[in-house]
């Protein structure tokens, strides 16, 4: 059969992945603004707030828990030594990778092996509670800037910007251009694309066509390199942001549409105009 006859999402990459898109490359995306964004926000959300949450939270847990302590210090011991150091001369965009990927593979360890002791519903609450209480605690200035959203866009007409057709919920060139070189949730997603934009009546969508959380980490690397990295995917970023983001008294709502195996997603936001 040949390759252009497999549909898109049967289409895997050279590390097991299903891909949705093409990875994007270049000077651009390795040394353009986004990356310089990406590479920021990741050394201030996931090595300094973010991190933490396996050393601090995840591990002491499974310390109280496991059967074999000796046996889970020298399974994290080992995890650990899969760490990318980040090189001076590495690029904007492969400092934010070798981040998000570290950060990504340690979570995913933690994760798998709490799923051993805990039910379904104690493991949320460990993982959920935990990752939104963290959240409110060291990021309430992002939490902050997403929840000013609605404020900020319920005034504005639907018109979005040069290159839109009247009355068109598609984001005009300008808008989407600019939205895909300064996003600022563009460390935790990667390069996304807006779809849809109408501010009027309080609806985003945002296509993420390769997650980061998917992506960043090798997959050898991984826990279990025969699967994509689901659990933080589910547990570390859709639920608390969902948690977080409710649409309470007419606020922000984020709903996150991961597309499993694929390793894209789709964000919708709404607020009440």
């Amino acid at each position: 059969m040949k390759d252009s006859s497999i549909i898109a999402s049967d289409r895997r990459d050279t590390n097991g992945r299903q891909s949705s898109a093409r990875r994007r490359s270049g000077f651009i995306h390795q040394w353009g603004p986004q990356a310089w964004i990406d590479m920021w926000m990741s050394d201030r959300m996931l090595v300094k707030k973010a991190s933490l949450i396996v050393s601090h939270t995840l591990l002491p847990i499974l310390r109280l828990t496991c059967d074999d302590r000796e046996q889970l210090e020298q399974d994290y011991q080992s995890i650990r030594t899969h760490r990318e150091i980040v090189s001076f001369f590495d690029s904007p965009r492969e400092k934010w990778r070798k981040r998000y990927g570290n950060f990504v593979r340690e979570v995913e360890w933690a994760l798998l092996e709490l799923r051993k002791y805990y039910s379904q519903a104690q493991y949320e609450d460990i993982v959920i509670g935990t990752s939104v209480a963290t959240s409110r605690e060291t990021s309430a200035d992002f939490l902050a800037m997403m929840n000013s959203m609605p404020e900020k866009n319920r005034k504005k007409k639907s018109n979005n910007g040069k290159g839109s057709k009247p009355g068109s919920n598609k984001p005009g060139r300008i808008t989407k251009m600019m939205f895909e070189m300064f996003n600022p949730a563009g460390w935790l997603t990667g390069p996304a694309t807006i779809t849809e934009l109408d501010p009027a009546n309080g609806r985003t969508v945002i296509e993420i066509p390769e997650c980061g959380w998917h992506v960043c980490a090798k997959q050898s690397s991984l826990p279990n390199p025969d699967a994509l990295p689901e659990e933080g995917c589910l547990n570390i970023c859709k639920g608390p942001f969902e948690a977080l983001f409710k649409g309470e008294n007419g606020g922000l709502k984020m709903e996150f549409e991961p597309h499993l195996p694929e390793t894209s997603c789709t964000v919708r936001m709404t607020w009440a105009t």
